[in-house]
């Protein structure tokens, strides 16, 4: 086996017919691989097969240590057959960790200097990808030299793609970077080839990333304007590049689909737009003469670009994505969101998820605009995709206002009538935003909302969780309309006793019963009093709670509580004695219950039951109206606050930082409609310490002095405080004291995917005036290290500033 050839080995794997007779012969190649390669005499041409045999064990996840330094040997060869193969070897068996990587320092600069322009290539390759700090300082100054003094496009671009990789490697040495020789190349129209302005791009991509790494980390020592200052002599440059690009030439060489260098086009926009960015960010006010031309330049190319072939689809994003990211004028924000419009209409389902994805990110920027597209969303909550439904969703509450509330609505119930039992998830989704838009938004008819609810609830009753009916009762109870409220819930009644109608329900709609069963214990008394329907009476409501509680699992003890709760409140309305009998009944049943909970609220309630019916009827009033808190869930769907919509989203970006991809976060509990009067209910009777919304002005805030400082910039101080990190939970404050005014203040929270976070409302305000402190609640559920990364947007003298930074806690959860 270890004399045979990479074909035969690969050829007897393959054969394999059991995973143990391939792990027999992976282990045995492995082993004469390894004696091989322990033999000094060995040919030469029979080194390289065994490393071709040992790259192949590595692409099936096999040990391949004891092969790196026979890499380093194989690269010391001066034959090109095996440097070639030394160095593939090399980039897959090595990392930047490796100490080995010490050994390739003499090698590579040897190589970087060989007059065959294959092997410099490799070695430029090789550098680039396996870079550690101490080699992109030992060797960038050889790499510089190649740059200086080659004058073959193919080493230049190569050379430049290694000076990109080098600097986002060592951001220290942009103290040794020549602007100017950037410049030189670009102006040099023998040698700046495609290749080559693409080399170039990469180059200036990865100066302004590390300088904003730089700063982020308050770890600047270079001359940041002055690195700028020099290479804004490119951007003249670029521009009438681009511009160029965008004509209608034909160039062979480049053209695909009729469209000239899509790659390069792609390239030049995005060094352009972080160009700017940067340049805003350093405060470089030279930028601003090239604004207006890169303006028009991007109105040219989201006009003339045929959006109908995908790599022009690839132009027109990066464009728009440029637009809204510089925050360019009205006219080219709308401009690049009837682009994105363009891409929903399309077929082609990636398309359509980018463009749902970054209208969502661009609705607080320009929510009018992609109202307009309404239609296009609509149809794309049809989509078969579930990718393409959830994002039309997120969008369709995004965009949910006053105006569009009626007809968004329509769209969202018929998604929900057309919804398939994989779509649970989405369901649970569209009905709970649904009522809290309901909520939020209370110019829109109250009776239609109503509807529109039971409506929902008829549907996917089945599907609704504890919460959102919480929500849903909540709603109901704070109807202002009582004679409406009660007219409804007539109807719902209705159409539960009657046998003809009852088949419209599913006998498995458990949310439909809870509210059901919650409104005849709540308002069974107004409804008997109205007497709208004869089919409603007290012994068609007794018998209804009798059904429920003998249909009822012995397990689901929540639906339980509801009967026991609605026997209680509907016997201090009931004047029928045998009625009234049944309904005791129903309380007694449980009086020796195994549920402890069950028992002890069996019992209480048949104390009360006993009482006189004034007593009773005193004890056992309407709901009062609930306050309920505001959390940052809710925000999301405020016409107040449209630009909280993009926090979930800038929140997802933020974890894609840190590499971790975000899980939906859990709401805060709503308040229990069942809460017991006995203190019996979830909260154990402990009085809430949450602030509600109310026209109370909130006292000044004070910085405890146990808080840690985690951030501090010219315009805010961040503090926090661990209140307690125990049972999986962590709660914290995050206190924010401004040094000037801030207006629109927003905070962004990441944490890893392992954690799920609950972020409450910025208290008092998110303007602050200078020394006035906000606070915000933080709630971490899951395992894991404790560590954040946070975000803060907020507004100084009419600019826009974001400050980033992680902090890292000792505690584990």
């Amino acid at each position: 086996m270890g004399g045979s050839s990479l074909r035969s080995f690969i050829k007897d794997v393959r054969g394999a017919k059991t995973v143990a007779e391939e792990r027999a012969i992976v282990t045995k190649a492995s082993a004469k691989i390894r004696t091989k390669l322990r033999d000094d005499h060995l040919p030469l041409e029979k080194r390289r097969n065994n490393i071709q045999k040992l790259l192949y064990l590595y692409i099936l996840g096999e040990k391949t240590h004891f092969g790196q330094v026979e890499c380093i040997n194989l690269i010391a060869s001066e034959e090109f057959a095996n440097k070639r193969l030394g160095y593939l070897a090399a980039m897959l068996l090595l990392d930047e960790s490796q100490d080995l990587l010490t050994l390739l320092t003499n090698l590579l600069n040897n190589d970087l200097n060989h007059p065959n322009r294959c092997v410099v290539s490799l070695a430029l390759t090789t550098l680039g990808f396996l870079s550690s700090s101490e080699l992109a300082r030992d060797l960038y100054p050889d790499v510089e030299n190649i740059l200086n003094t080659s004058k073959d496009p193919f080493l230049v671009k190569k050379a430049l793609q290694c000076v990109a990789k080098l600097v986002m490697t060592d951001c220290s040495l942009l103290e040794i970077l020549q602007p100017p020789q950037l410049l030189s190349l670009l102006n040099n129209r023998s040698i700046c080839t495609h290749g080559v302005l693409l080399g170039i791009a990469k180059v200036l991509q990865a100066v302004f990333a590390s300088l904003s790494m730089l700063r982020k980390r308050e770890e600047l020592t270079v001359d940041t304007n002055g690195i700028l200052k020099q290479l804004l002599g490119a951007v003249p440059e670029l521009l009438d590049l681009l511009q160029n690009l965008n004509v209608k030439n034909f160039e062979p060489e480049y053209d695909i689909q009729g469209i000239c260098d899509p790659f390069l086009q792609c390239e030049l926009l995005y060094t352009l737009r972080l160009f700017f960015q940067v340049c805003f960010e350093f405060k470089i006010t030279e930028i601003e003469q090239y604004s207006n031309k890169f303006n028009d330049l991007l109105t040219q190319i989201a006009t003339n670009t045929d959006s109908s072939k995908n790599c022009g689809q690839a132009i027109l994003y990066e464009a728009t994505r440029t637009i809204f990211s510089l925050n360019l004028n009205q006219a080219s924000r709308v401009l690049g969101i009837n682009i994105l419009a363009q891409f929903l209409s399309g077929k082609d389902n990636n398309t359509k998820y980018v463009a749902l994805s970054t209208l969502l990110k661009v609705v607080p920027q320009e929510p009018v605009a992609v109202q307009r597209h309404r239609k296009f969303i609509s149809r794309c909550l049809r989509d078969p995709d579930i990718s393409i439904r959830s994002r039309a969703l997120e969008l369709a509450f995004a965009i949910l206002n006053d105006v569009t509330m009626v007809e968004l609505t329509e769209q969202l119930v018929e998604f929900l009538k057309n919804a398939s039992d994989d779509d649970r998830s989405l369901i649970v989704y569209t009905v709970e935003y649904l009522v809290r838009a309901f909520e939020t938004h209370t110019s829109v008819d109250e009776k239609w909302k109503l509807e529109t609810l039971i409506m929902v609830l008829k549907l996917v009753g089945n599907v609704i969780n504890a919460e959102t009916i919480s929500n849903l009762l909540i709603f109901i109870n704070n109807a202002s309309c009582a004679q409406e409220r009660c007219e409804l819930i007539a109807g719902m009644l209705k159409l539960t006793l009657d046998d003809s109608e009852r088949s419209e329900i599913s006998e498995h709609n458990t949310g439909w019963n809870l509210v059901t069963i919650w409104c005849v214990g709540e308002y069974g008394g107004e409804i008997l009093e109205n007497k709208s329907d004869a089919k409603i009476s007290e012994r068609s409501l007794t018998k209804y709670l009798i059904d429920q509680h003998a249909a009822s699992d012995r397990n689901d003890n929540k639906m339980v509580h509801y009967l026991l709760t609605a026997a209680l409140k509907l016997s201090a309305h009931i004047n029928d004695a045998g009625c009234n009998e049944s309904l005791r009944q129903i309380l007694v049943s449980r009086s020796k219950d195994a549920d402890l909970m069950l028992q002890s609220k069996s019992v209480q309630y048949e104390i009360i039951f006993r009482q006189p019916l004034k007593v009773k009827k005193t004890i056992l009033e309407s709901m009062p109206k609930f306050e309920k808190k505001i959390d940052v869930e809710t925000q999301k769907i405020s016409p107040t606050a449209t630009q909280s919509t993009a926090s979930q989203r800038e929140s997802s970006d933020l974890l894609d930082l840190l590499g971790e991809k975000q899980e939906p976060q859990p709401v805060l509990s709503p308040t229990d409609l069942l809460a017991d009067i006995f203190g019996t209910n979830g909260t154990n009777g402990k009085p809430s310490n949450d602030k509600r919304v109310s026209g109370v002005n909130t006292p000044a805030l004070k910085i405890p002095t146990d808080s840690t400082k985690i951030h501090e910039s010219d315009a805010i101080e961040c503090y926090i405080t661990l209140k307690s990190c125990n049972d999986g939970t962590a709660q914290m404050e995050l206190y924010l004291k401004a040094k000037t005014n801030l207006q629109n203040l927003q905070t962004f929270c990441a944490v890893p995917r392992t954690q799920k976070l609950t972020l409450s409302q910025i208290q008092p305000s998110n303007a602050l005036i200078p020394n006035q402190i906000a606070r915000q609640s933080l709630k971490i559920v899951g395992s894991g290290k404790l560590k954040l990364r946070i975000k803060l947007n907020f507004i100084t003298d009419g600019n826009n500033n974001t400050d980033q930074f992680d902090h890292k806690f000792d505690q584990t959860l």
